[in-house]
């Protein structure tokens, strides 16, 4: 490269300065410039490719490995608080050691596995809201927290009226807690007498939880009055000739499951009747403690069977239990993002009891088949789905594709850019392949033509060939340059250059040969009488000083030594 950046030097001089170029005056390229530090770009440009490869941890890794670290607070952990909560619900006094409201929860069953703080939400937003639809994914004990905020609402056990709605029944559910028409008359159902309890103890709360709302047609349960009237708060409804008004202490808690698998889609009108959607859900936290519970169970436990005791040391395990968290908060993640809301599974289903390594080919077989049975609207969950999730574990929490470079890449198949994006770039590396081929052909030829110009002068400064042999083989080189034009191997400007440069070095060798001439002729004329007087002397030697840069120095040092010799001689 340096050699072509003196050739490009010589090139722009002669063009550039051609009205004061002297092809007879020696060219000297100028110094090549040392560059030091020209080596510290290349870590700087294999940082900046680490930097654009380089993937980022997964954020979900980091959040259940944080997780981890943390103590799950239960219910049953937090007595004084649920206590707390009641009083706060109720307007009473809060006592210290009062457990009347953990005895209310206990009474139906095991609190040991409910995250307290995702309870006390549901049971502030039901106190705020009356009526309210409480939704959730198989596994997110949505029924289970409905009727534990029930029992915690309701100012007494007897205030707390439990539907469960069946498919198919409608009409007998309508009957039983609406009302019928009998030979006596209207008989109101167990709903309107729980409302007419209501209204007699106004200074209480009564709370109404019906399960599996939709799995009927609300409209048909409460009837089409019932149904209208609630779309208006405060208009009565007349059933049967009487009128029935919502009463302002009651509390309806509806518990549906969320997404797919409904026999009724609720839609705006059942939330406009029905109440606001609260959303439980999966829970990995409740999914930790449950697995901690587990651990501390079998632990206990005396005689334990093999297969216990790997269960143990699969519950013990911290990796094991950091990649299972992972694996359920990723998956719940990709198959809510891949379809749509209520396709997850949530910590209390099946899913959890595969909680060991090895036991991961049933954790996707679990969920393959969830998502696979509600026959979603596009194609099918399968393990390559999983694909990422098991390489994110493997590099212990990378995600893979979280590069810069392969963020870049994704985003533009997302906005539909890639082909053309991939097309322009494929069309711009094959030009600049082109340009830099064709580039270094045509270095070759400079190179070429021009090594073989300057050896040939490098030949006759060394006086290894005539002048006149110097000049038959630049002539040469010459008439293959203009070859080289004609069949448009090299360009015309690049031919002139060569044409300057050739020329210039034949004018040289014409010089110095004409210029030897010129001396031997004086010498000759001064050594006529055979002496060489000391001003015949002096003007030969100022003569060679004013030609010593203009011949090569070989023929100059024999001119000298002959002047001298001659100048010897004298004396």
């Amino acid at each position: 490269m340096q050699q072509w950046g003196e050739t490009f030097w010589l090139w722009s001089r002669y063009f550039c300065c051609s009205t004061t170029f002297n092809p007879l005056e020696p060219i000297t390229p100028p110094p090549a410039r040392r560059r030091p530090y020209g080596w510290l770009a290349l870590p700087l440009i294999a940082g900046l490719l680490w930097l654009g490869v380089r993937q980022s941890p997964d954020p979900v890794w980091l959040e259940t490995e944080r997780l981890l670290g943390e103590h799950p607070v239960l219910i049953a952990d937090e007595p004084d608080s649920l206590q707390k909560l009641f009083c706060e619900i109720h307007g009473l006094a809060f006592k210290p050691g009062d457990r009347t409201a953990i005895n209310r929860l206990a009474s139906y069953g095991s609190i040991s596995t409910v995250e307290w703080n995702t309870f006390r939400e549901l049971c502030r937003a039901a106190k705020r809201q009356p009526l309210m639809v409480v939704s959730g994914v198989t596994g997110t004990k949505a029924t289970k927290q409905a009727r534990y905020a029930a029992r915690l609402l309701a100012s007494s056990p007897e205030n707390l009226l439990e539907i469960d709605c069946a498919p198919q029944f409608d009409l007998e559910l309508h009957k039983k807690y609406i009302g019928e028409e009998t030979d006596k008359g209207f008989v109101p159902g167990l709903l309107l007498q729980f409302w007419d309890r209501c209204r007699q103890h106004p200074e209480q709360r009564f709370v109404a939880v019906v399960d599996n709302m939709d799995k009927i047609n609300p409209e048909t349960f409460l009837g089409p009055e019932l149904w209208e009237a609630l779309s208006s708060p405060g208009e009565a409804a007349v059933i049967k000739g009487q009128k029935v008004t919502l009463p302002p202490n009651f509390h309806l808690l509806s518990v549906t499951h969320l997404g797919p698998g409904s026999l009724i889609e609720l839609n705006a009108e059942h939330f406009k009747r029905l109440g606001s959607p609260y959303i439980l859900r999966p829970n990995a936290r409740e999914l930790l403690a449950w697995m901690r519970i587990q651990a501390t169970s079998l632990a206990a436990k005396k005689n334990r069977t093999p297969e216990e005791d790997a269960k143990l040391a699969a519950l013990q395990d911290t990796a094991q239990q950091h990649q299972f968290l992972y694996y359920f908060v990723k998956a719940n993640q990709l198959i809510h993002d891949k379809y749509a809301e209520g396709y997850e599974l949530g910590q209390g289903s099946n899913v959890r009891y595969f909680f060991a390594a090895k036991d991961r080919q049933q954790l996707k077989e679990a969920y393959i088949g969830h998502v696979n049975g509600m026959h979603p609207g596009r194609r099918p969950l399968t393990e390559s789905e999983f694909v990422p999730l098991d390489k994110t574990i493997r590099q212990n929490g990378l995600e893979p594709g979280s590069s810069f470079i392969a963020r870049q890449i994704q985003w533009l198949h997302d906005t539909g850019y890639f082909v053309e994006v991939t097309m322009v770039a494929a069309t711009a590396l094959l030009t600049a392949l082109f340009g830099w081929w064709v580039f270094r052909r045509r270095e070759q030829l400079i190179r070429r033509y021009g090594d073989r110009a300057q050896q040939v002068f490098s030949s006759f400064e060394k006086q290894a060939i005539s002048a006149e042999v110097a000049g038959r083989r630049l002539e040469e080189i010459k008439k293959e340059v203009d070859g080289l034009v004609l069949r448009r191997r090299l360009n015309y400007t690049e031919g002139l250059y060569f044409l300057a440069f050739i020329e210039d070095k034949v004018k040289r060798i014409e010089f110095a040969r004409n210029v030897s001439e010129n001396f031997l002729e004086l010498f000759n004329t001064f050594m006529e009488d055979d002496v060489l007087t000391e001003n015949e002397y002096l003007k030969l030697r100022q003569f060679l000083q004013s030609i010593r840069h203009k011949i090569p120095s070989d023929i100059y040092e024999q001119f000298n030594e002959k002047v001298e010799q001659a100048y010897a001689m004298k004396g």
